[in-house]
């Protein structure tokens, strides 16, 4: 599979040290704190190395890549040496909060900043659905993979916004609205279907990523020793954009336990799976 193609950015300080850009082209790391198994990981660098060597002596260093993570060998004798990273090109990387879709070209996030990090497997347009409490009246510039919608903030919560044209294996950034706790991010054309847990029950909603109205039936196996008040339901007629959700309580052993709906709507149905606390 092609590596992720990343952003313009800085690296964050390292268990073992710091990542330094020298040039556009120049990586510096200065190990502060030598791994036991001598290895030093830099995660999410997206530009190919051209060489790895020892600052000062311009000795080659044994590197590999793995995924998007740079893997060099140091010395197992002597102080750590200062590493020189020549890059093939101009420094990009894949910050630590990026997600990839899921088999389905879905993304299920649950953001703790201002901002998220996308990557596609296949390129192709999207839908979002930000779920969250925000004022109605305010104002949002939702922008994703060069495109931007204004929307207000009741809108941001109603209905899905898009179509966006995200590329395949490259990292996108898409801002989050401040009260946003959940973005749904699925192609167009999906009914997807995802579990909301409260504070004594749990929400199964479905969401029409389509362009027509979408109808079908919902379930939700249990665990193994749990049960639910309702466990199946069936809707038609639910327009683009919209959501449709029905609430149940779950009891059963204490502890945490993965919940996914089992959705019949056709050939674009797509399940969401989410952990919720018994």
């Amino acid at each position: 599979m092609a590596l992720i193609q990343g952003i313009p950015g800085e690296f964050e300080p390292q268990p073992w040290g710091e990542a330094i850009l020298r040039s556009g082209e120049l990586l510096l790391l200065r190990i502060a704190r030598r791994p036991a198994d001598h290895e030093v990981r830099l995660p999410g660098l997206a530009t190919t190395p051209r060489h790895v060597v020892e600052d000062h002596t311009g000795k080659a260093l044994t590197w590999r890549r793995d995924g998007t993570d740079l893997v060099v060998r140091l010395p197992e004798a002597g102080e750590p040496p200062v590493v020189r990273v020549a890059l093939q090109g101009k420094l990009r990387i894949v910050p630590q909060d990026t997600v990839t879709a899921n088999a389905d070209g879905v993304w299920d996030l649950t953001p703790t900043g201002t901002t998220a990090h996308l990557v596609a497997r296949r390129a192709g347009d999207v839908g979002i659905r930000f779920v969250g409490m925000v004022e109605p009246d305010s104002r949002h510039h939702i922008r994703l993979a060069g495109r931007r919608y204004g929307v207000t903030g009741h809108e941001l919560t109603r209905t899905t916004i898009g179509p966006f044209p995200v590329p395949e294996r490259r990292v996108v950034p898409l801002g989050v609205p401040t009260g946003v706790r959940r973005v749904l991010v699925a192609p167009v054309g999906t009914v997807l279907a995802s579990i909301h847990p409260g504070r004594d029950e749990v929400t199964v909603v479905v969401t029409n990523f389509g362009r027509t109205s979408a109808r079908g039936e919902v379930a939700l196996p249990l665990p193994p020793g749990c049960t639910a008040t309702e466990q199946t339901w069936t809707f038609d007629g639910l327009d683009p954009g919209r959501s449709i959700g029905w609430v149940t309580r779950i009891t059963g052993p204490a502890g945490d336990r993965e919940l996914r709906a089992r959705l019949e709507a056709g050939r674009r149905s797509a399940s969401s799976p989410y952990v919720v606390r018994l």
